[in-house]
């Protein structure tokens, strides 16, 4: 369904975020990058880790504590999997509340990067990221450590392990709740600036693209509807078998009883139009009838999203 031979990143180079194989291509990116920039490590001596708590344990990490650590000396870089003991530069944090921000592509666009910043940081509640240390200075080095977040972003993942997600997000109960009462609600799901941005874009573009990919309704769809679900075009009087629909309400007058900023997440029920204040992403199962109206995206959207996005489309190219 999703056509992965097309997109620009095949699918035998897509790694989970932190793994054996996700520091290998890191290492690979880097080497070959120091080769052909060796002016970026120049007079650079610096080390940095990153420890990502309560990871899945089918990484094989030692207490799920997974990470990667590099180090910058002598004009020669070095990569490994695992959190190093020290650095310079330490990031601790949630595996799950870290993922997002691993697999958003940046494109050198600061609006994109800070709004996951801010949204992420939203969710991640009482997890914050902490980072002790600073990142050098050096200009040259910049665009390489920015270079290798986005190459790894194309590659990334979602966390595979759907009841770890499931725990870790908080969202056992919802699950429950939208297995028995087939609805649901994910309070404060985004910020009061996120409903501005949705407003004043109509719900399309690059902002409806990262609705899709929202980590707790992507892992209610994955919990709900199996592996190979996708995201569908929607039309009023649609029928609702085998579908999720997560509505985004954008002022609390959307619909009764729930706050703007939540997202309202049904099973089964039937498809309306989008109403004034509120904006929905309709998925179905790989099985169901409406996953032959899968949502067909261009070259430069695939460019700009990763797999967890791209695995819910086709693409028209």
């Amino acid at each position: 369904m999703s056509n992965r031979a097309q997109w620009p990143i095949p699918e035998s180079e897509w790694v989970e975020f932190a793994s054996v194989e996700w520091c290998d291509e890191a290492n690979r990116y880097l080497q070959e990058q120091a080769a052909l920039h060796p002016e970026a490590l120049d007079g650079v001596e610096w080390s940095v880790t990153e420890r990502w708590r309560n990871a899945p344990p089918h990484l094989g990490f030692r207490d799920n504590v997974a990470g990667f650590w590099f180090t910058i000396s002598g004009g020669t870089i070095e990569v490994g999997p695992g959190p190093a003991g020290e650095a310079a530069t330490e990031i601790d944090g949630d595996y799950n509340t870290i993922l997002p921000i691993g697999w958003t592509i940046y494109n050198g666009d600061p609006e994109v990067q800070a709004r996951a910043q801010r949204e992420y940081g939203h969710l991640s509640r009482d997890k914050p990221v902490k980072m002790t240390g600073q990142f050098p200075s050096h200009p040259p080095l910049l665009p390489f450590l920015g270079g290798l977040h986005d190459h790894m972003a194309r590659r990334t993942v979602n966390n595979p392990d759907v009841d770890h997600r499931l725990e870790h997000y908080g969202l056992a109960s919802n699950a429950r709740e939208l297995s028995e009462q087939g609805r649901t609600v994910l309070e404060r799901a985004f910020t009061a600036e996120m409903i501005e941005e949705l407003r004043a874009s109509g719900g399309g573009g690059r902002h409806w693209e990262e609705m899709v990919v929202h980590p707790w309704v992507a892992t209610l769809v994955d919990h709900t509807l199996g592996e190979g679900s996708v995201v569908v075009r929607h039309e009023r009087g649609s029928p609702g078998e085998g579908t999720l629909t997560a509505i985004w309400t954008l002022s609390d007058e959307a619909m009764p009883t729930v706050e703007a900023g939540s997202i309202v997440v049904s099973v089964g029920a039937a498809i309306d139009a989008e109403s004034d204040g509120a904006s929905k992403v309709v998925y179905a199962a790989a099985a169901s009838e409406l996953a032959e109206f899968h949502v067909e995206i261009g070259g430069d959207a695939a460019l700009r999203n990763p797999p967890v996005f791209l695995s819910r489309c086709s693409t028209n190219s």
